[in-house]
């Protein structure tokens, strides 16, 4: 048995909350975003015009030129930095600036070698885009209530200051929580998780803290060798089964519920696009927001449900694998099949996929990706593997699986998760259909003699 300590490595994510509208911060915050817009397109072209100077000196001398002999700077975003302070962004905190123009000279960086093959183009940025703000400028972090936080956020220079005819630079704020963010700010507070540097975006025109927080992993012993298999299905998103103990089962989810609530999403939509046939001039009105306002307060509201539904479930995923101690959790690559069938490719398989792999990260468990071919056709107690031609025997009918060789009778999902939990599962199915192919042409040889 091989057994693990995950290692004490230190993780950083990040959630974001809404900054509670003010008129006059939003005014501030988008006076920035735009400021920051222009600051990072410019130092991308500032970037440019280096490397095209780097390429004409190595072309003359031999040789490309030293950054820092001739700017005092290692990389060449100092000097850019130093360069724009003076006329672009004065009014914005200088940390916000010099973490902008880095970002930007960073990633012209990382891109040259694709940009230079022609496959893909310069950046530039967008109007709306998101602007850094240093772990340091966000100070006095306040739990008012488990909805309601407040903070300060250092976002403007001494010249800002002077244009707005403010006391300070540190501007206060509000924060709105959900979906469990409330118990990283507390964590937060507490001391338990350490402030990274984070951004400041927008989105549906609402501002968002976007909180990026480090931490240290919860420590477990898991065995490698223990494998939990997870099966996805329509009425059931989630079966669980484990290579150890073929007792085990569980079933996570009702796939009815997402459908009945969907339905029921859709059918008030579709009462609200008829009514506005007769609304009033109030709720008519002479734009297309004012039109849709209605409509686009329920448009997430699917989405919300099967994200709020998504982390429940991939929690109780993960708690479960740590219980049975499988240091392994192996998924069925649904790629193929989410193409073909409509539920899979409406239920966010996917992002379920996405925060089982993320959270059993943080405790130590290895996920794994198997190939689903044959793991429904396949019985768990004798290893047959049934042909699709004749699946009405053999899967009577959708929670029910029917082994013809053995007649063994078991659940259809319990039955492939517990496949998809094997270990090796892909080269056992390959090696059980070349004896069952050498079976059939021995028999068809002996019915021919």
């Amino acid at each position: 048995m091989v057994k693990k300590e995950t290692k004490q490595k230190t993780m950083t994510k990040t959630m974001r909350c809404e900054i509670k509208y003010d008129k006059e911060l939003y005014n501030l915050l988008s006076d920035i975003q735009y400021e920051v817009y222009r600051l990072k397109n410019k130092a991308t072209t500032l970037a440019y015009d280096w490397q095209n100077f780097s390429y004409s000196y190595n072309e003359r001398f031999g040789t490309y030129p030293n950054s820092k002999e001739l700017t005092g700077q290692v990389w060449i975003s100092g000097d850019i930095n130093a360069i724009l302070k003076k006329d672009h962004a004065k009014s914005v905190y200088s940390m916000t600036r010099e973490s902008a123009v880095k970002e930007a000279c960073d990633k012209f960086k990382n891109d040259m070698p694709q940009i230079m093959k022609g496959e893909i183009s310069i950046a530039r940025y967008k109007r709306d885009g998101s602007f850094p703000i240093r772990a340091k400028q966000i100070t006095y972090l306040t739990r008012v209530s488990s909805k309601k936080y407040t903070c300060k956020l250092a976002l403007l220079s001494r010249e800002g200051v002077k244009e707005r005819e403010l006391k300070n630079g540190q501007i206060d704020v509000e924060l709105r929580t959900g979906n469990g963010s409330n118990i990283i700010l507390d964590r937060l507070i507490s001391g338990e998780y350490k402030l990274s540097d984070s951004k400041i975006g927008k989105t549906k025109n609402k501002f968002y803290l976007l909180v990026a927080y480090t931490f240290t992993p919860n420590r477990e012993i898991l065995d490698e060798n223990k494998i939990m298999g997870i099966d996805v299905g329509i009425n059931v998103p989630a079966t669980l089964a484990v290579s150890h103990d073929k007792y085990y089962r569980q079933f996570v989810g009702d796939g009815k519920e997402i459908r009945d609530f969907e339905n029921q999403v859709i059918a008030r939509k579709r009462r609200i696009q008829q009514s506005r046939k007769w609304a009033g001039d109030g709720s008519v009105g002479r734009g297309i927001k004012t039109r849709t306002k209605a409509l686009d307060k329920i448009s997430g509201k699917i989405a919300n449900f099967k994200q709020t539904k998504n982390h429940n479930w991939s929690k109780f995923i993960i708690d479960e694998a740590v219980k049975m101690g499988c240091g392994t959790i192996q998924l069925e690559n649904l790629t193929g099949i989410a193409e073909e069938n409509t539920f899979l490719k409406t239920w966010t398989f996917y992002q379920l996929k996405q925060y089982i792999t993320y959270k059993a990260e943080q405790v130590g468990i290895k996920v794994v990706e198997i190939d689903p071919s044959h793991t429904s056709a396949r019985c768990n107690k004798c290893g047959y593997i049934h042909k699709k031609s004749n699946k009405d025997k053999w899967r009577l009918n959708q929670e029910t699986f029917h082994c013809q060789n053995c007649n063994h009778k078991a659940n259809a999902d319990v039955n492939a998760a517990r496949n998809i939990a094997m270990k090796d599962i892909e080269q056992i199915i390959k090696e059980q259909l070349e004896v069952q192919k050498k079976a059939n042409q021995h028999a068809l040889k002996y019915i021919a003699e």
